[in-house]
């Protein structure tokens, strides 16, 4: 009797502690370690305190990801980075044809970027960012329009990924300020009222001479460091501004410039458009292209450090004697993209082509 009795209560003792234990609320899983960091949009996000898987959503972006030695994190690249619009990019980083593809044109669903599984997302709009983080995915804001701008989302960018990539986020930073500040000594003397006037034909489209921007952007920012005056930023503010022919004519610059994806479309545009010819730019044979390479040099990626000088330069030839294009084009491909840019490759990026062979 005694030894059942035993048993019973034992029983009881049981019972009683799973009940107890059914009450009790649920204890929270253990979390990983997690940072902040404002994003371009003043967002504070939370990443974990290490960003392995990486997926990018822009295109200027991913050069910048070449310049912080970061591509190893990226599992599969946007679609559009496979196309022959990048091949300079793909020249130096391979990984772009060999890895997966994501996206669609320029948009990118949620659906898709979940089944990647990355720690983070990077993203230029807006929209996107706010509909990937209402599917659960980390994600950063990380567009700009000015020089200033350009360098805290380099920082941001770098301070994301750690690592190494902070470090040469700094590198490239400082960089980026000694080629505005060579400029910016060269043409000390040079006054307001000699400043030539500059057209910016945005050739992004490529299908117009007509397609410009305005006060605001970063194409008005350089040709300003650049010793010049944007012909149009009393007309528009902001990119994407579509000018009239007679608009173009009354304002009648001393330069062209010519950049964009499309600039070689643009260019044919601009030469062949019988309405423009007694323009003072062409007359004078001042008409040129933007160099672009990994990414187009008059926007958004990391050569845009390059594009101050390249434009002081083609407005001064003589205040920049000895300062050598094509050479810093080649330090630069070496010590920030960790490529060997050959001599003739270095000329077709001077030249505006979007690859060794191309327009």
């Amino acid at each position: 009797m005694r030894r059942k009795w035993f048993v019973s209560m034992m029983l009881v003792i049981a019972v009683m502690t799973m009940a107890a234990g059914c009450g009790k609320a649920p204890q929270p899983a253990s979390t990983a370690p997690q940072r902040s960091i404002v994003d371009m949009a003043g967002v504070e996000v939370k990443l974990p305190a290490e960003v392995n898987t990486v997926a990018n959503c822009w295109p200027s972006s991913n050069q910048i990801m070449i310049t912080l030695g970061a591509t190893a994190k990226q599992p599969a690249y946007f679609n559009i980075l496979k196309t022959e619009s990048f091949t300079w990019m793909q020249y130096v980083n391979p990984a772009i044809k060999e890895k997966p593809g994501f996206g669609s044109g320029s948009t990118v669903n949620a659906e898709e970027l979940l089944a990647l599984k990355p720690d983070l997302v990077i993203t230029a709009n807006a929209n996107d960012a706010e509909a990937f983080r209402n599917a659960g995915l980390t994600t950063m804001y990380m567009m700009f329009n000015n020089y200033q701008a350009l360098k805290e989302s380099v920082l941001k960018t770098g301070e994301a990924l750690g690592g190494n990539a902070v470090t040469r986020a700094q590198a490239y930073v400082s960089y980026l300020d000694g080629n505005i500040k060579l400029v910016q000594d060269r043409l000390a003397d040079v006054r307001a009222e000699d400043k030539p006037t500059v057209y910016y034909l945005d050739g992004q489209a490529g299908k117009t001479a007509y397609s410009t921007g305005g006060s605001g952007t970063m194409q008005e920012e350089w040709i300003n460091m650049g010793g010049g005056k944007l012909a149009t930023a009393e007309l528009f503010q902001g990119m994407n501004k579509e000018i009239t022919p007679e608009q173009l004519l009354k304002l009648d610059p001393d330069y062209i410039v010519i950049g964009g994806l499309n600039q070689a479309s643009a260019y044919k545009a601009l030469m062949e458009d019988s309405n423009l010819a007694d323009l003072k730019a062409i007359k004078a044979k001042h008409v040129y292209r933007v160099p672009q390479g990994t990414f187009q040099w008059d926007r958004f990626g990391s050569e845009s450090a390059l594009q101050v000088v390249w434009m002081a330069k083609t407005l001064y030839p003589d205040k920049f004697d000895g300062v050598d294009m094509k050479q810093m084009t080649i330090d630069f491909y070496k010590n920030f993209l960790s490529y060997d840019l050959s001599s003739e490759y270095a000329d077709a990026i001077l030249a505006g082509k979007n690859s060794p062979t191309g327009l």
